[in-house]
């Protein structure tokens, strides 16, 4: 096994960034300790708890430890109430202008100043010199009208609701319930919308000819039908079957079962055909990489139109009130001041993870059994890694726990001093296990990005960041996996990409695939990554990428009971001779269904082209089960329309 290989990689599973500070902590404290400690003592210590206990006590390291931990301060990215209002006025300027020319390009442009106004405003009354500390409540209003006059009634009745929670005046407000009205129109809540006309109308004086053009406008698009115009929330597709009550989030179809050779893993329990929805699963824990806060919502991981901000910093945003609401009353309360400080650090997507199991539990009790469940039942090499390994995760866990520490996690404080208590001490061991479950456990993810003309030319996959899910961490690596994997928000979906007999393992893949990487160069980065040599049957029988893949084909004997593997005929007319079964069989049939197979995949690949995505799905499912029924891999006209499945299930989501 290439030794330092598996060092880099299970570096980058810790720091990300190199130019991080967590780096120079890690190597200064390696400096001090020495290496004779750090084997004969630190690496021989039998638990994790013995490790964080040496790390903070042992004379060889505690005083660097401490010392550094003792500079952890809040870090992050404070609101501005002057940016805030010169993007609101900005935002004012282009909504103005549109109205005379360019009227889509400049909403657009208002759209994006009024977005920056709203995620740099303070709180309500934080800076009282700027719009007399109401920049935010102002911020929603302006951007509630560019919205409205883009027609998106959902999100502008958000923001009018939000402007009046954070301080806008709406007694007697005539322009505030006119807005409103138009909102509540917008989304076909018509009763609303005349209530809030009937307000306005009280108080109108001489605003009254703006109500009566109101009026008329509704009246005019009474016969229009409505359309969404921004993409509902989704949890992804249902379950075949339903849900396994043994196994959260994956169907009745499939099962856990459990080898000396494997360990525990996900195999069919019934019949599992080709299109099949076996796994839906929601995070324990998810997270978006610190790269793409600006677009994606730190809470659910949809795409960012209107960004709704946490009210105490400007580093990140939410795609709505409830999910800012949500992720404030639990994690983001503990994590807020210091996003700076884990960027700064240069720490891994998996670190946040482990973070997050703590800050987004209801208490520390129900954390610390979160996180023991997890070490015991999930793989982590404990026996495999190295010293240098343990003490790396070991600070780790310990700047972490600081962290908590300073955002009070474990209440006030009785002292300045960083001696950590005892449940303190448990919280950095289940940080420091979990450190070790996240490296072979985690998945990355990631959204399909779509071309504005076509749904799968130009489209491109974009790893937005990554989670741990209890059932998907059974799933199995092979080279070539049997499953589509593709994310709806934070949930992970599994999509079977061929049939499963029962008892079949059905199998995930890490990330090496043999299409286009070869054996050797797969073996050594599962085992460099992930510890394990791979023994699946693209790697016994050393199948070529695709790019090298000639279209033979291998097909199944005819005969009943007999699973031997026949070679495509030089003469399909003649029978051949099966050495197991020893008898002479006809491939006739089998060559007749392959060609009707291969037609299957050509009217599927045309349907993909003219964006019939359902019906491109509903032909390549019943092409690639007839295909595994006569035949078996490398087919390379099968490869690729187990590909183009994947590339369909994952846009209709």
């Amino acid at each position: 096994m290439d030794r330092n290989y598996e060092k880099i990689c299970g570096a980058r599973t810790i720091q990300s960034d190199k130019k991080g500070f967590f780096n120079k902590f890690y190597i200064e404290t390696k400096q001090t300790c020495g290496e004779k400690w750090l084997q004969n003592c630190f690496g021989q210590s039998k638990s994790n708890q013995a490790r964080i206990l040496s790390m903070f006590n042992d004379p060889e390291i505690c005083d660097t430890v401490l010392r550094i931990l003792e500079n952890v301060q809040p870090v992050y990215k404070q609101k501005d109430a002057l940016f805030s209002a010169q993007n609101r006025m900005d935002a004012e300027k282009y909504y103005i202008l549109s109205a005379n020319t360019n009227k889509q390009e400049n909403l657009a442009q208002a759209l994006v100043f009024a977005n920056l106004a709203v995620t740099r405003a303070p709180a309500k009354g934080v800076n009282k010199q700027i719009d007399g500390g109401f920049s935010l409540a102002m911020a929603f209003r302006t951007r509630a009208a560019i919205l409205l006059a883009m027609d998106e009634g959902k999100v502008a009745l958000s923001d009018l609701k939000l402007a009046a929670s954070f301080g806008l005046d709406t007694h007697k407000n005539v322009d505030y319930y006119i807005q409103l009205a138009k909102a509540y129109e917008l989304i076909d809540e018509m009763p609303r919308a005349e209530i809030s006309l009937k307000i306005a109308e009280k108080f109108a004086g001489d605003k009254k000819h703006t109500i009566e053009v109101c009026r008329e406008e509704w009246a005019s698009k009474k016969s229009e039908k409505k359309k969404p115009k921004l993409k509902l929330i989704d949890k992804g597709p249902l379950l075949t079957n339903g849900e396994n009550p043994d196994l959260k989030g994956a169907s009745q179809l499939v099962k856990l079962v459990e080898s000396k050779e494997k360990g525990r893993f996900i195999a069919a329990q019934n019949e599992v055909r080709t299109g099949d929805v076996i796994l839906n699963e929601k995070p324990i824990a998810a997270c978006l990489l610190p790269s793409f806060y600006g677009g994606f919502c730190c809470h659910c991981l949809e795409k960012l139109v209107t960004p709704v901000p946490c009210s105490n910093c400007s580093g990140l945003a939410f795609c709505s009130a409830q999910c800012m609401v949500e992720a404030c009353k639990s994690y983001h309360r503990f994590e807020c001041q210091f996003m700076d400080m884990f960027i700064g650090s240069g720490m891994s997507i998996l670190c946040y993870i482990a973070l997050r199991i703590f800050t987004q539990a209801p208490n520390v009790e129900s954390a610390l059994k979160t996180s023991d469940l997890l070490y015991k039942n999930l793989c982590t090499h404990e026996d495999s890694r190295q010293a240098d390994d343990y003490l790396q995760r070991s600070l780790m866990a310990g700047f972490l726990m600081r962290c908590l520490q300073r955002a009070q996690y474990f209440g006030p404080r009785k002292t300045e001093g960083f001696i950590p208590t005892a449940i303190e001490i448990k919280v950095c061991t289940g940080l420091l296990g979990l450190l070790q479950v996240l490296q072979y456990n985690a998945h990355e993810i990631y959204q399909t990005v779509k071309s504005v003309d076509h749904i799968f030319d130009g489209s491109k996959i974009m790893y937005i960041g990554a989670g741990l899910y209890n059932t998907g961490a059974y799933f199995n690596h092979e080279c070539w996996p049997t499953v589509a994997r593709y994310f709806v928000g934070k949930n992970l979906i599994l999509t079977a990409t061929k049939p499963h007999h029962p008892n079949e393992v059905i199998a995930e893949n890490y990330g090496p695939i043999f299409t286009k990487m070869n054996l050797k160069d797969r073996q050594r980065s599962l085992r460099g990554r992930y510890l394990f040599d791979c023994n699946c049957m693209a790697c016994q029988e050393n199948w070529p990428t695709l790019q090298k893949l000639d279209k033979q084909v291998r097909f199944w004997c005819p005969s009943n009971n007999c699973s031997n593997i026949l070679h495509f005929p030089r003469d399909v007319l003649k029978d051949v001779r099966c050495a197991r079964c020893r008898k002479n069989v006809s491939l006739k049939e089998s060559v007749s269904r392959l060609i009707k197979i291969e037609e299957l995949y050509r009217k599927a690949a045309k349907a993909m082209q003219e964006q019939k995505v359902f019906q491109a799905i509903d032909l390549f499912k019943e092409s690639i089960d007839d295909f595994f029924q006569i035949a078996l891999l490398p087919h390379k006209d099968t490869l690729i329309a187990q590909l183009s499945l994947i590339k369909c299930v994952a846009a209709i989501n």
